[in-house]
């Protein structure tokens, strides 16, 4: 499934939620219900939403991977937020943006089996769903966005958590840099570029990620310039 790089900007939005998992044998229940309470139950009539034609978001947060579940917040950008709803925030960075026309339901289970079969370095923060001209036959132009996890510009090493990025020299975090590539305010290792790719083929447990070094090496000689410590 195709999808582009976008940049967002932060959005605050208001609506209904409730948590769930893949797994769970009430999960498309629980979020079909909390669509229809949303649409057709009365809960985004008490919201002043930004008008007539906003967008309507279904977001995914506060995953936890010892139970594999998350939050579903159906919501829209609101003026108000009511007694019993929740206010979330779509953070402002990178997403990977998928685009496609069609049925609310089936179109969009069926394009998030497709993206969660696709490579990404998610940051597993927030993603979320945007509908907007929905039709009468529920056929609607919807986009989902996938947050992607900060890259570090040195080794390449997705930074998902916050013990995983640098530490500037006054300890504050560094968001270009991994902490196995730079801590107070330094490089750990003032290596070139091709031995920083050696080193990443030669960790232990690298041995699962690249099967075929010579493949992922050619690759990383191609990827590696785009990053910041090296296209110079």
């Amino acid at each position: 499934m195709n999808y582009e790089i976008v940049t967002v900007e932060e959005k605050r939005v208001v609506g209904i939620g409730t948590r769930t998992a893949n797994n769970a044998a009430d999960c498309a229940e629980k979020i079909g219900k909390l669509w229809n309470d949303f649409m057709c139950g009365g809960a985004c009539e008490k919201l002043e939403c930004l008008g007539e034609d906003a967008p309507v978001y279904g977001l995914y947060t506060n995953y936890n991977w010892e139970e594999m579940s998350y939050d579903v917040i159906a919501a829209c950008e609101s003026r108000n937020c009511p007694e019993g709803f929740v206010e979330a925030v779509i953070p402002a960075g990178q997403y990977a943006k998928f685009s496609f026309r069609g049925d609310v339901r089936a179109s969009t289970a069926e394009a998030w089996d497709k993206v969660w079969k696709t490579e990404l370095p998610r940051a597993f923060g927030v993603d979320f769903e945007e509908y907007t001209n929905c039709g009468e036959d529920m056929q609607a132009d919807i986009n989902i966005y996938i947050g992607l996890a900060d890259i570090c510009q040195s080794c390449g090493m997705p930074m998902t958590r916050e013990e995983q990025y640098g530490k500037n020299a006054d300890g504050s975090k560094n968001a270009d840099y991994c902490c196995y590539c730079y801590q107070d305010g330094a490089f750990t290792a003032d290596c070139t570029m091709e031995q920083m790719i050696d080193f990443c083929l030669n960790m232990p447990e690298s041995e699962k990620l690249y099967t075929d070094k010579e493949a992922s090496r050619k690759m990383m000689l191609e990827y590696f310039p785009t990053l910041k410590r090296w296209n110079k």
